[in-house]
Order: C-alpha cells, then structure tokens, then sequence
C-alpha cells in the first residue's frame, strides 16, 4: 500500500509530516488541514500540490458507509464476513448500513474545475501511473 507525506509550513519552516495511510490523508482532507494548495507526495515522487492528485478531495466527501452485526451490533467490515465480537456469519443483506453525512465540499474554484474535469472517474493510482510515464517521455 502507497504511503502518503504532507509538507507543513509553520512560519519558515517546512516540516514533513508521514507515512500516513490513504485513509489518514482522506480524513485531513475532511478537517480541512488539507487545502488544494498542499503540497503531498506518495512514496518517494516528488512534491506537488493536493489539487493535482485526481479524486482526492471527491472521495473525502464521499459519504462513508459503516457496517454493524445483527446479533451484537458491533462495527464490522463490508460483508460478508464474520463477526470477530460474535463469530456470526453476516450475510450481504444482513448487515445494518448506516451512511454518515459529510460536510459539502469546500466552496474552492480549483476543487470545483478538477471536479467537473474528471468527474471523480479518476483515482489515485491512475494519476501516478500517468504522472510516471509523462516522466519517462
């Protein structure tokens, strides 16, 4: 799995935050600590700014999707799977959904234009493959 580093600027400092998880980096992005303007960068690439990264800020405020056994109502992943609290089976059907609202996306001209570009149909493994082979031209 790709990890993820953010610079920070704190006065004149540039400070490097990571290795962060994608999940990580889509959870700052619904803080709002992560604007179109941040400078990131995956593994070893080089720095550019987050607007540049397709689908990021689309898939922050995506709505999440939780599951939850039927029998114990603990969270569990998208089934079907086995309760790991209850050791039930949990069939597609059978899970609880709950969708948890998101905040609407930032009101930014940047996010707003790459948004109506792509139309989210872009990910992140499809730009970096892009941006690598732009690179070997």
């Amino acid at each position: 799995m790709a990890l993820w580093f953010l610079q920070r600027l704190e006065g004149n400092v540039k400070s490097e935050v990571g290795p962060m998880q994608p999940r990580e980096l889509l959870a700052l992005v619904r803080r709002g600590e992560i604007k179109p303007e941040t400078m990131l960068r995956k593994d070893d690439s080089a720095w550019f700014p987050a607007s540049e990264v397709g689908g990021l800020f689309e898939a922050a405020y995506r709505p999440e999707i939780n599951y939850y056994c039927p029998s114990c109502g603990k969270q569990i992943s998208q089934p079907p799977v086995t309760c790991a609290n209850c050791l039930h089976d949990v069939g597609a059907k059978e899970a609880r959904e709950v969708k948890q609202a998101i905040k609407a996306i930032p009101s930014d001209p940047k996010v707003a234009k790459q948004s109506s570009a792509d139309d989210g149909q872009r990910s992140v493994q499809s730009w970096l493959r892009n941006k690598v082979a732009r690179k070997q031209k």
